[in-house]
């Protein structure tokens, strides 16, 4: 049996990173260590960087890429080829705009198969989510889908009294300020015009679902919380659901959904596992409650 390897998440942001030497450096800052200390900007040296990593999985988002690609282009490459001995002809080929760019190495080396280390690159232009139309009342095929709202807050009180389980984990009894608190509370750096709290109706209630749209990233869904009735569960219902769900996402344009679970929570963990989430090996804690994060890719 092969041994399960960890993912580690990587982003980068082109915004962040305006020349090569600033992007090299926030590579080997994220996943160098002594060994890479003293090494030169190259792209070759990026494949280095990565090779010190031989345990984990690396997926590297790069937001912004379009950004990237034109700063690390042609233009780049010229200049940085002048200065090495023995390249002229590259130099000359990228005045031309013949061969593979800065850009394109770098790329290449993060990807390059049998080398040592495994590296998965999302690329990721800065406009690609802009103009996306997102209606929550299609989150599903099969059920009715509502805004969560005063209107139906005693529903939603109903299926977490439904769940007490769950609540028995965060040492708590749910009550009318849980679900207020649940529908008005955000995260830091979310957008609350982007937040959906909705539920799930056939005509009674199935379920409900607390999402962020370009959270924690500009290209991320956050799937807050995710709860189905009781006597529901194990029957497929938030399977189902949820393949709806990332469906919608996937079409927005969005590349990942992550999820976060109150740890220790082994039902929650299962069912993410069977849905194709993978561990992050990330948590978060939030009045004393730690979360573990969970991602899947969309495209």
């Amino acid at each position: 049996m092969s041994e399960q390897r960890n993912t580690i998440e990587i982003i980068l942001d082109g915004f962040l990173f305006p020349t090569f030497p600033e992007l090299f450096d926030g590579i080997n800052e994220l996943l160098g260590n002594e060994a890479t200390e003293a090494l030169e900007p190259s792209p070759e040296n990026i494949g280095w960087i990565l090779k010190q990593n031989t345990v984990d999985n690396i997926l590297i988002t790069w937001e912004n890429a379009d950004l990237s690609r034109k700063a690390f282009g042609y233009d780049t490459t010229a200049k940085y080829y002048e200065n090495i001995p023995g390249a002229e002809k590259k130099a000359e080929n990228a005045r031309k705009h013949i061969g593979k760019t800065i850009f394109d190495r770098v790329v290449a080396a993060m990807e390059k198969k049998d080398a040592g280390y495994e590296c998965e690159v999302v690329l990721v232009d800065g406009r690609r989510l802009d103009e996306y139309t997102f209606d929550p009342h299609a989150l599903s095929d099969i059920y009715d889908v509502e805004l969560i709202s005063e209107d139906n807050y005693a529903e939603v009180l109903e299926l977490y009294q439904n769940n007490q389980e769950y609540f028995d984990l965060l040492g708590t009894v749910p009550t009318m300020e849980t679900v207020m608190k649940d529908a008005a509370k955000c995260p830091p750096k979310a957008d609350p015009a982007k937040k959906y709290y909705v539920l799930f109706k056939d005509p009674e209630l199935v379920g409900v679902a607390d999402i962020y749209l370009g959270y924690p990233r500009q290209d991320a869904v956050w799937i807050d919380l995710f709860m189905i009735r009781k006597d529901l569960q194990g029957w497929s219902y938030g399977s189902e659901i949820l393949r709806d769900m990332l469906d919608v996402f996937t079409g927005c344009g969005f590349v990942w959904a992550e999820a976060g679970f109150v740890k220790g929570n082994a039902k929650a963990q299962k069912f993410w596992k069977r849905n194709w989430f993978v561990d992050l090996h990330q948590e978060t804690e939030e009045n004393g409650i730690v979360y573990h994060h969970m991602i899947r890719g969309l495209q």
